[in-house]
């Protein structure tokens, strides 16, 4: 494919442009939205069509489309697109950093999105759908299931990460473990064991001191 229509309107689509535009010989052609979320008719200087006209003015035949939705309702939101936008006969594109660190040979899923900076060791799998956001490592042998969103986190040899898990920012997996289905661990939380599906870990949030900043002696 030679060019794409980006579904969604938001920072993440904003930073899908920029990474095409910049780091691919895809170009952008287009935004794509539900009716109901146009509020302007252009977006980074690109048109915004309605996803329900998007065929006619880009036939799938001529264009790919890439779904920049973030991980709204354990990524579900963006998964659901994905599949809509593969129904009207679209291909998805993925991308890969030219910056990121992959293995030769690395296997994964329409509608990935591999950042600057990601560290992916050899045998990893990745699925369908699967956002990685910088700064990110992957460690040797794990799997990654579909619809998964990791920012900025560190998975260790051999995870197992269920389908729409979510794994938020400088969070820790340590290797051999696996996260169920559906499961979101939050900011700087730290998985030292299996999870089940759909749960939720969250980090203890850093408490101020009771000494305000204008006491703080400087050396």
């Amino acid at each position: 494919m030679k060019k794409i229509i980006v579904f969604g309107v938001g920072e993440f689509a904003e930073i899908v442009h920029y990474y095409f535009t910049h780091d691919t010989d895809i170009g952008v052609a287009s935004f794509t939205v539900d009716p109901s979320y146009i509020d302007e008719e252009s977006f980074n200087g690109l048109p915004v069509v309605p996803f329900d006209e998007v065929e006619r003015r880009y036939p799938p035949s001529e264009y790919g489309m890439f779904a920049a939705i973030g991980y709204r309702n354990v990524n579900r939101d963006r998964a659901a697109k994905v599949a809509a936008a593969q129904a009207k006969g679209y291909q998805i594109a993925s991308y890969l950093s030219t910056k990121a660190s992959v293995p030769s040979g690395l296997t994964y899923g329409p509608n990935t999105f591999v950042m600057d900076h990601v560290v992916i060791e050899p045998y990893v799998q990745i699925g369908r759908d699967v956002i990685i956001w910088g700064s990110s490592k992957i460690g040797y042998r794990s799997r990654i299931g579909d619809h998964c969103w990791i920012t900025c986190a560190v998975l260790g040899a051999a995870v197992e990460l269920g389908d729409h898990a979510v794994i938020g920012l400088d969070a820790t997996v340590a290797s051999y473990v696996s996260v169920g289905t559906g499961t979101v661990v939050g900011a700087g939380a730290t998985i030292l064991k299996d999870t089940k599906d759909f749960e939720v870990y969250k980090a203890r949030a850093t408490r101020p001191s009771r000494v305000p900043s204008t006491r703080l002696r400087y050396r």
